[in-house]
């Protein structure tokens, strides 16, 4: 058996020097900022980039009951969102953060981001839909885990069962 040592942790190597924390506006994204900042902290002087990406399709909009035409109003209140998000993560870790708004394919501009950005590790949420509903949406996250430049965390929502 090791004893503890009185000599202060050091950063692990290889920790991400730059984190993707990439959230919708669902009400499991603060899951999302929170395991983010978690691993944040494992390296203090890592980067933590906020994105949000506000879906162009009129069909993902309609589903998840937001108005088929985006007006002004609502990409305003995405972005304040994001923001009240950065907020939380800034409380949550020590690390320097910022904010992403993009409009766009979710998949598509989050993979873009983590390549311009040089992402050491992307976290991202899952809603698990099943059956039929995962057909016909596709999963982001099992997209973004099989395309991505870097290792991706998948949080899963609370009330996960199998």
């Amino acid at each position: 058996m090791t004893q503890a040592s009185d000599e202060p942790l050091l950063n692990a190597e290889g920790a991400p020097a730059t984190i993707l924390i990439a959230i919708d506006g669902s009400a499991g994204a603060s899951r999302v900022i929170a395991a983010g900042a978690r691993l944040a902290r494992l390296n203090p002087v890592a980067t933590v980039h906020v994105a949000h990406v506000f879906r162009t399709s009129r069909f993902d909009r309609a589903r998840a009951g937001a108005p088929v035409a985006a007006s002004g109003d609502v990409i305003d209140e995405a972005k304040e969102q994001l923001e009240a998000h950065v907020r939380s993560a800034c409380r949550q870790c020590r690390n320097m953060v910022t904010s992403n708004f993009v409009v766009g394919d979710p998949t598509a501009e989050v993979l873009r981001l983590a390549r311009e950005l040089k992402v050491e590790l992307l976290v991202v949420g899952t809603h698990d839909h099943a059956g039929f509903e995962r057909f016909l949406l596709g999963s982001i996250a099992e997209t973004l885990v099989r395309k991505a430049p870097c290792s991706v965390y998948v949080v899963r929502p609370t009330a996960y069962r199998e």
